[in-house]
């Protein structure tokens, strides 16, 4: 019953763990962005332009009802580099100064939380000195300490804490670059540092409000904007939802929820399988006591009752052992997800509501499970309930024993007759096992597929050259400029690959467009180009290179003709335009944004000779920390970055998602192992008297023992196979269906590694195997003549 009891409590505090993400997720963005006072609306004046200290909060006076802000703060929010270099390691990255008001305990609008142990926070007395706070994530990716000193530009600074504020609990660059805490680094300075620092003594460029509660936020947007207009700024007024980190920390959580329903509706099906079959051979080992009862006259109401109430007391506990359940799960997952998103309040009560429609399946599942037996057997007649084995050994498949040339002997053939005798309860046994390694296989078939798929992109990106370095570059440069002739002058600096980089979409037809990120380069240099794995790139160079993914979605390949829709010059502005093109090719990447085209094709797409990024490969003798060190301060340069940063931020963040999976593969083996000894120990209840009997012959132990791990070792094959096919169906419908939909940017390969399958084989084969060896203890205290007469 205990057992029983457990395997519903696995599905159901699984099901009520997972299924409670989306709310955990919305609730604690909520907190969040509430306890730090996250802006309502925000002017930001147009980069290289600022206006004097106050006077951009003098312009809120001129609104039609000023009252309506409840509150507003200036910043000065300035681009740098920052040189957080430790004796071991080189971190050079580009960063933002954001200047913000201290006095009176501020920033009071999007303040800055510190973590206890994360040094502090900045405080009046910090005004007019160099301490700063740095952003966290990039803190906490690098493992700097919670004090130290940095480099802002060309100034010493120390930093006092590490710390969040709203626009940065989710890091995304300026080019759209999200899990960007590798390359970006946010400081947040006194105002009159930040002046001192960006030498803008007095001046500002952002302006940040609260609105009264119930105020039409669009409505207060448009007279922002009116009351800026013509003033000189170039401002654009954002509310919460057009900031990156706010839109991605809310738009991919019904997606993930999706994601994690399916993964806890499968271990709440398998559960619930599990118990169901166990519970019904539960009652089904206590037929012949139910035909003696009605033998002796017993009413096969009365008769029901005593297993309808086991069942009940099953539900009852499996419902209080699947809060506990519930509970364990959720202690488990709540580090992962703490970890992934550092926000400063999480909220991850267990939610009743979702609990509930677990327990309601948890409980009405024991109970059907016994009453359906039981109906079976009051009513027949109470001599086919008490027919003992003897009567029934020719039933089900057992005929085919005889046709099985091996094995030979009467012992060594039992097992294989107990399993073909009842194919009912044999199938039902190993379908409960198959649930499990179901689970099992497509869960750690998830791991190996999303390793496998980042091992893959690593190879795209770093092939030969794993020092390869990307050098972003601060607007737009002439091939021959003088600041990309300092840079390939350097020392240490090797050979040099110019790239222009711009967004587009890809349009196939009617079907939905596909965002691409469109490097120009010239195609099979020595630096770096894409693997082509279908197709070929013309003589004439022509034509664009998508990725598999691309490919897949849109259904199109190689010698396809597509419409891109890209930017051209047009004067002295840029125009959305759209040109015809054919796909020349096929690279490997299973990202769907990445695209190429050859540097010989600018004057079709209408585009200037110029370029924004550089790949770089260190001169001979030279490291990529070496090359960091001598392009930080460069005119021109705005960032610098091994190509192995990216993939290392990725492969972090792969590592943390797929934390959860592990917590979930330890409550899966769990419910394995529990469906394992519980079919173990009704196979004994069931087999006592075959037990007594062979004891009885002079049989020692050891050879039942070994009878009937062979038999649960059969059943095991059967299940684990079942689960296997079972398990790989599932995992391609789940990278192919349900991550494409919710991950679509993203393609996943479908893979099982070795391990997992020998995992699957563990648990199903072995585990079920060994059972048997749990009920030792109860063969050697059993009472034979008690155990062979019960029946006579």
């Amino acid at each position: 019953m205990t057992a029983i009891a457990l395997i519903i409590a696995v599905g159901t505090g699984v099901y009520a763990a997972l299924g409670s993400t989306a709310t955990w997720r919305r609730e604690s963005n909520d907190a969040s962005f509430a306890a730090l006072n996250m802006y309502d609306l925000r002017v930001r004046a147009a980069d290289g332009v600022d206006a004097p200290t106050g006077a951009m909060r003098a312009v809120l006076d001129t609104l039609p009802d000023p009252g309506v802000v409840t509150s507003a703060e200036e910043r000065l929010i300035v681009p740098t580099q920052v040189d957080a270099s430790t004796a071991t390691k080189t971190i050079l990255v580009p960063g933002r100064i954001i200047g913000v008001e201290v006095a009176g305990g501020g920033p009071l609008i999007d303040s800055i939380w510190v973590r206890s142990g994360s040094g502090r926070t900045l405080g009046q007395a910090d005004a007019g000195t160099t301490n700063v706070v740095l952003e966290r994530n990039f803190a906490k990716f690098y493992h700097l300490p919670a004090t130290g000193s940095l480099r802002i530009g060309a100034h010493t600074a120390n930093y006092v804490g590490t710390g969040l504020s709203p626009e940065y609990f989710f890091i995304v660059t300026d080019d759209g670059s999200f899990f960007a805490e590798a390359n970006f680094a946010a400081v947040f300075v006194p105002l009159d540092t930040a002046q001192q620092l960006a030498g803008l003594p007095g001046r500002v460029n952002d302006l940040v409000m609260t609105l009264r509660p119930g105020t039409d936020v669009a409505a207060v947007r448009t007279q922002v904007e009116q009351a800026f207009a013509g003033g000189g700024l170039g401002v654009t007024v954002m509310e919460r939802r057009d900031e990156d980190a706010y839109r991605l920390l809310y738009d991919d959580i019904s997606g993930d929820q999706k994601f994690w329903n399916v993964f806890a509706g499968l271990i709440l099906a398998g559960a619930a399988f599990g118990a169901f079959n166990l519970a019904s051979r539960m009652v089904e080992a206590q037929r012949r006591e139910i035909g003696v009862g009605m033998a002796l006259g017993e009413s096969p109401r009365q008769l029901a009752l005593r297993p309808l109430f086991v069942g009940v007391e099953i539900a009852m506990l499996g419902v209080v052992f699947g809060v506990g359940m519930g509970l364990a799960v959720t202690a488990a997952i709540r580090p992962v997800y703490t970890g992934l998103l550092p926000l400063p309040v999480w909220h991850t009560d267990l939610q009743l509501a979702m609990f509930a429609r677990a327990a309601a399946l948890g409980f009405v599942i024991p109970v059907v499970a016994t009453a359906w037996p039981v109906w079976r057997a009051v009513r027949v007649l109470p001599v086919e309930a008490i027919t003992t084995t003897h009567r029934s050994s020719h039933g089900g498949l057992s005929r085919l024993l005889r046709r099985l040339p091996w094995p030979r002997g009467t012992y060594a053939r039992m097992p294989v007759g107990n399993v073909l005798r009842t194919p009912r309860r044999t199938l039902l046994t190993s379908l409960g096992i198959a649930a499990a390694v179901t689970a099992l296989v497509s869960i750690l078939g998830m791991i190996d597929s999303f390793v496998d798929t980042m091992d893959r992109n690593d190879r795209e990106v770093l092939q030969e050259h794993p020092d390869r370095l990307a050098v972003a570059l601060q607007g737009f440069h002439a091939p021959a400029s003088p600041e990309l002739a300092a840079i390939a002058a350097q020392p240490s600096v090797g050979a040099v690959e110019p790239t222009l980089r711009f967004g587009g979409r890809l349009i196939v037809g009617d079907q939905p467009p596909v965002e691409l990120l469109v490097d120009v380069l010239a195609l099979g240099n020595d630096v770096w180009s894409p693997t082509i794995s279908r197709g070929a790139i013309p003589a004439d160079r022509s034509g664009l290179v998508i990725s598999a993914e691309a490919a897949s979605d849109l259904g199109i390949g190689p010698g396809s003709t597509v419409t891109l829709e890209h930017p051209t010059q047009r004067g002295a502005g840029l125009e959305i335009v759209r040109t015809t093109i054919r796909v020349s090719a096929v690279h490997p990447s299973p990202f769907r944004f990445a695209a190429y085209i050859d540097h010989s094709q600018l004057t079709t797409l209408g585009l200037p000779d110029v370029v924004n990024q550089l790949s770089v490969l260190p001169a001979s003798g030279a490291s990529p920390a070496d090359v960091q060190r001598a392009l930080f301060g460069t005119a021109g340069v705005a960032s610098v970055q091994p190509v192995s940063a990216s993939s290392k931020v990725v492969q972090d963040s792969l590592n943390d998602f797929i934390g959860i999976f592990r917590v979930l593969e330890l409550f899966i083996l769990l419910l394995a192992l529990l469906i394992a000894y519980n079919a173990a120990s009704i196979n004994t209840d069931e087999r006592r008297r075959e037990h007594a009997t062979l004891f009885a012959f002079g049989l020692p132990m050891r050879r039942v023992i070994r009878m009937d791990v062979i038999e649960g070792m059969l059943i095991g094959v059967l299940g684990t196979g079942i689960g296997l096919v079972a398990g790989m169906g599932l995992l391609r419908w789940l990278t192919t269906s349900l991550v494409g939909s919710t991950m679509p940017e993203l393609g996943l390969d479908v893979t099982v590694s070795t391990q997992t399958v020998l995992t699957a084989l563990v648990l199903g084969v072995l585990a079920v195997a060994a059972a048997p060896l749990l009920t030792i203890r109860r063969l050697r205290r059993m009472n034979i003549p008690d155990t062979l007469r019960f029946v006579e």
